[in-house]
């Protein structure tokens, strides 16, 4: 997706966050086990509080962050809502080819608007869900968060879990999106946006199948075609 895409996303999604956290603060989030809206909240505050230091301050790590003080409940939407329209700002504002840090080694800012972009889509829909209400991840940019946890998160694999021992493939049922994923080994996979048969496929729509990978949704939400336990493997492997 291009930068102006990514942005107008995360005007609509951070808003929604908020306006789904706005006298919901105590509740439960039953995506995120152990936390309340509120730390739903300040938690994407944070992070997208860091995001501005990275591209802004030219911060070089997480450990190198000014730290900022939690909002109190009573100032959390407002606290948030400031952030968030301080980031859309910093974002459109930085340089596309300019290089920043990120934990993956050197990237151009883009690559942190799309982290935001994907991130906040994310736990808006968090938000939205805890509150009981059906909300899903819009298509395109859903089947662009698919495309980026396999190129920034599936390398972080959880220690201890069993290898994932077969090939998979990826396919949105309602927009363009196919990846084929092979582990030449038991530390590197490799990805290709192509079609090709895998021991086990992914299908579905865009949003149900990022929302998997994200593990927010069941395996039962998508179409399994294959050797389930490949599946299954392949969504308990990254550390998240």
């Amino acid at each position: 997706m291009e930068k102006a895409e990514l942005i107008r996303a995360l005007q609509r999604d951070g808003t929604a966050l908020a306006t789904a956290a706005d006298q919901h603060l105590t509740r439960s989030v039953s995506s995120c086990p152990g936390w309340t809206m509120s730390d739903l909240v300040w938690h994407t505050t944070r992070v997208h509080n860091a995001i501005v230091q990275i591209i802004r301050d030219g911060v070089q790590g997480f450990d190198k962050l000014v730290p900022v003080k939690r909002a109190d409940d009573d100032e959390l939407i407002k606290t948030y809502s400031a952030g968030l329209q301080d980031l859309i700002n910093v974002a459109t504002q930085a340089d596309p080819t300019a290089m920043i840090w990120s934990w993956t080694g050197p990237v151009v800012s883009t690559w942190a608007v799309r982290r935001m972009a994907q991130e906040t889509a994310v736990h808006a829909w968090d938000a939205v869900n805890a509150t009981g209400t059906s909300t899903t991840i819009e298509a395109a940019l859903a089947s662009d968060g698919i495309d980026e946890f396999l190129s920034n998160f599936l390398p972080r694999g959880r220690e201890g879990v069993p290898a994932v021992g077969g090939s998979v493939h990826i396919h949105c049922t309602d927009i363009a999106g196919e990846w084929t994923i092979t582990q030449p080994d038991a530390r590197t996979f490799v990805v290709a946006r192509e079609h090709a048969k895998g021991t086990c496929a992914i299908r579905g729509a865009a949003s149900d199948v990022l929302l998997a990978l994200w593990r927010r949704l069941p395996l039962s939400q998508v179409e399994i075609i294959g050797d389930a336990g490949v599946a299954q493997r392949f969504i308990e492997h990254t550390a998240l």
